[in-house]
């Protein structure tokens, strides 16, 4: 008897065979035909996207605070979580599914599809943090549409025109305007939402800057009735703002025509942040170009969201508070004097740019060494030196940047009445700062060792014991090779020409004043002061990683990425 029912059983089984496999054939036939269909696949995979990125965002709602204040989502959620998480990874099966097929089919992704994903992507975030701000009263996603719409707009009017115009001897430059647009809106959205989430969104004490500008508006060079006094420098009973005045020399038709009220600093420091990431991104890519790096496109922007999110420009875009706005407008000058050697403009230029930058910070005159580097290098070959053209360059580059520290002396003599007093040190700020800065100048042997540990070998400390917020990096900074893991491609495959040797002359200079400045950028997350330096850096690590950046580069890319983002949220919410 077992053996005719097994007989049977394998008879059934061998009909049910032949019944289902021209039947699994054809499905697979019908699916394959549609995969080879360009607009049909690209349908499957636009349904898929929306189903995993809708279940994504329901997910996070479920788990985040939001669900205290409305738990209508996270009922749902909660009665159908294992749908939802079935459907979430059938469909991200199911995409690489179809972008694998399609690759073997040679049917590549085109830029209008790209757009359209990008702008599905950006709309379901505008929902999901809609929703939230909602909720949530202690949100405001001030300005969310349209922080959403201005990059999803240039991205479907980029990849619609291209259609148009890419036969056209302009297409190249057009190409070049509508990605830094996209570039600079997407940046500038990642930094005000992420500073929106972390609470900062209005402009916060001690921004100075916007005070400081209504001040030169009236004729006056003090700030009067402050709603703070810290890093503040009292003389004669009057408040000054200690930095060199460039910034809200920035700030003042702006003050003008929206008054004090209007300006909002943490909108500020993220336009700021946002056109530095624009510039570096023209930097590396006409470096590339003149071949100084032979860098793709496509790594020149990893390279570009390393500089923006991968370094604690992330974090100094989102603060909107004096020292750090200074340093951003410092990037941003540093960056628009570095263009400006590599396209082979006037040495007056070049040290006007520079200049301002030193209007900003001073101590990032070492970059001098680098402009110069780069004149050398588009002029002749290592060791070789153009004397002549070198020297008119140098004067004509020189006479702006020595004009700059000029004004800024006799800054501090109208504010001081002391040419070399810059007002650090009676500044109305920590008191183991000013206790420093008194004994031991602004720049000492003396802070060397302090310098150097949390530069290179401090690092952030681990809680896992749940009382608090698992990442502690602490207030005074930790290693930069933490911070920013790719840094370890300034070592590779080092080059003997002019510009990488003015490049590291200019970081080693850098460095070694650092080391010997009486503070390590105080209260910080990472080592801000590494910003000073950025530009050379940026470019030598773009020789490093090469024309296509292997998994290493860019994971280690994601990780600082991710440490950053880590420390932003400890700053502004996990700290203790």
């Amino acid at each position: 008897m077992i053996v005719i029912n097994i007989t049977v059983l394998l008879i059934l089984i061998g009909l049910s065979i032949s019944f289902f496999i021209p039947t699994m054939k054809k499905i697979r036939d019908g699916a394959n035909a549609w995969i080879k269909n360009r607009n049909l696949s690209f349908s499957l995979f636009v349904i898929f996207w929306i189903v995993f990125w809708v279940g994504l965002w329901l997910f996070v709602l479920r788990f985040s605070p939001a669900n205290r204040y409305d738990s209508t989502v996270g009922s749902i959620v909660d009665r159908v979580w294992g749908l939802l998480l079935w459907g979430m990874l059938s469909s991200l099966q199911m995409m690489i599914f179809i972008y694998v097929k399609n690759q073997q089919n040679m049917n590549g992704i085109s830029l209008l599809q790209i757009a359209i994903l990008f702008t599905l992507f950006l709309f379901s975030y505008y929902g999901f943090a809609s929703y939230y701000d909602q909720v949530d009263w202690s949100l405001r996603m001030n300005g969310l549409f349209m922080m959403v719409f201005i990059p999803s707009s240039l991205a479907l009017i980029w990849s619609v025109g291209y259609r148009f115009y890419r036969s056209s001897k302009w297409s190249s430059a057009i190409n070049k305007v509508f990605l830094c647009l996209l570039i600079g809106s997407v940046v500038y959205l990642v930094y005000r939402s992420t500073g929106q989430w972390m609470g900062r969104w209005n402009t916060p004490s001690k921004a100075y800057w916007d005070l400081l500008a209504e001040s030169f508006l009236n004729g006056r060079l003090n700030i009067i009735n402050p709603p703070t006094t810290h890093d503040l420098t009292l003389f004669h009973g009057k408040w000054y703002v200690p930095n060199p005045p460039l910034p809200a020399v920035l700030l003042m038709p702006f003050v003008h025509w929206y008054g004090v009220e209007g300006i909002n600093m943490t909108v500020v420091s993220a336009l700021l942040g946002a056109f530095n990431a624009v510039l570096v991104f023209l930097v590396l890519q006409r470096a590339s170009d003149h071949s100084m790096t032979n860098c793709s496109l496509n790594a020149n922007l990893w390279i570009t969201a390393l500089f923006a999110i991968g370094t604690n420009h992330y974090w100094l875009s989102t603060i909107g508070q004096m020292w750090f706005v200074s340093q951003l407008v410092t990037i941003l000058f540093v960056a628009f004097a570095c263009l400006s050697v590599i396209e082979g403009w006037t040495g007056w230029i070049s040290g006007f740019l520079l200049g301002l930058a030193i209007l900003s910070r001073p101590n990032v005159f070492p970059m001098a060494i680098f402009l110069a580097g780069i004149f050398l290098w588009r002029n002749a070959a290592f060791p070789k030196v153009p004397w002549k053209r070198f020297l008119l360059w140098g004067v004509s580059a020189g006479i702006p940047v020595i004009f700059s520290g000029g004004l800024l002396l006799f800054y501090n003599y109208l504010r001081f009445d002391d040419w070399t007093d810059f007002g650090y040190v009676t500044i109305h700020g920590a008191d183991w700062i000013l206790e420093a800065v008194q004994k031991y100048g602004m720049f000492n042997f003396h802070f060397f060792e302090n310098n150097l540990d949390v530069m290179i070998f401090r690092r952030p400390r681990l809680d896992f014991s749940g009382e608090r917020f698992f990442f502690q990096p602490g207030i005074s900074g930790y290693s930069i090779l933490i911070m920013t893991p790719p840094l370890i491609y300034l070592f590779r495959r080092l080059q003997k020409n002019w510009w990488m040797i003015g490049a590291w002359f200019s970081i080693l200079l850098t460095v070694g004043l650092l080391l010997c400045y009486h503070n390590t950028g105080a209260e910080q997350i990472g080592y801000r002061y590494l910003m000073d330096a950025i530009l050379p850096i940026m470019l030598i690590i773009g020789v490093g990683a090469g024309k296509k950046p292997g998994v290493f580069f860019k994971t280690s890319t994601i990780l600082g990425v991710f440490v950053n983002f880590l420390s932003i949220y400890w700053w502004y919410l996990g700290r203790v």
